[in-house]
């Protein structure tokens, strides 16, 4: 009798390992979809990344509902190394937006629900116009002082 009780409690065990597995590859399997697609974000309307989403979820065993995938696009002073390099030497300003997908959902190991949650952000360049000359520069790049063929940023 004591041999069965051990037999079930390690086959019971055993099973919320594999199903314990099995949620974590979904998830990290999952996480790199997300993950890609922040780069569609901007191309596409929020709903169909979320249905995107959604779609994807269920190939991996995932049940989402597009209410449980967050998109959202916000403003951000935040550069990358080189931007802040090129904006130095160059006198670039830099439009980012940061890009932040958000996705709820629940699992199940052995009928107890687990809350999962995978968050994935990108920053994202939107535009990079060039700051208009100073006197000093227009008088580098031409002596003369003319300003004809050269941007004043106007």
């Amino acid at each position: 009798m004591k041999a069965a009780i051990i037999l079930i409690v390690v086959v019971i065990i055993g099973y919320a390992f594999v199903q314990g597995l099995n949620v974590y590859k979904a998830k990290s399997d999952f996480s790199g979809r997300v993950e890609r697609e922040l780069d569609f974000v901007d191309n596409s309307p929020v709903a169909t990344v979320q249905q995107d989403l959604v779609n994807e979820g269920q190939k991996y065993g995932i049940q989402l509902a597009p209410q449980n995938v967050r998109v959202s696009m916000e403003d951000t002073e935040q550069r990358t190394v080189a931007q802040k390099l090129v904006a130095n030497k160059l006198g670039t300003q830099y439009t980012n937006k940061r890009i932040t997908i958000r996705v709820n959902y629940t699992a199940h190991v052995l009928g107890i629900p687990l809350d999962e949650d995978i968050t994935s952000t990108k920053i994202k360049q939107v535009e990079a116009p060039r700051m208009p000359m100073n006197p000093e520069e227009r008088k580098l790049l031409d002596p003369t002082g003319s300003t004809a063929g050269v941007d004043t940023g106007q």
